[in-house]
């Protein structure tokens, strides 16, 4: 078994998390350690840093693979033919200026 050193990869996950999220984890870990004793507290600890929020983000699970990028550009050549989000709101905005009257 890979010895993992718990206090330091746990305080690194706790630098992650927002205020919000520190006091959820703060009172699920308080919950647990009443609960449980020292050998399953560790192993409650060992599952939430492999789990979101606590586990660290992996970038090679978000990479886009070849049919992804095939797919985006077929999408994207069918999708020419339409105004950007932008545009839209500009001329939502112009004409209802016209019907104010400015």
């Amino acid at each position: 078994m890979r010895r993992v050193p718990l206090v330091q990869v746990t305080m690194e996950a706790w630098g992650r998390l927002d205020a919000a999220q520190r006091h959820r984890f703060f009172e699920a870990f308080v919950a647990a350690a009443v609960r449980l004793d020292k050998l399953e507290l560790t192993a409650w600890l060992r599952r939430r840093l492999r789990e979101p929020p606590l586990a660290a983000i992996d970038p090679a699970r978000f990479t886009i693979s070849d049919a992804d990028i095939a797919h985006l550009l077929r999408t994207a050549g069918n999708a020419a033919s339409l105004p950007l989000s932008n545009e839209v709101d500009s001329r939502r905005a112009a004409g209802a200026r016209r019907r104010i009257g400015d």
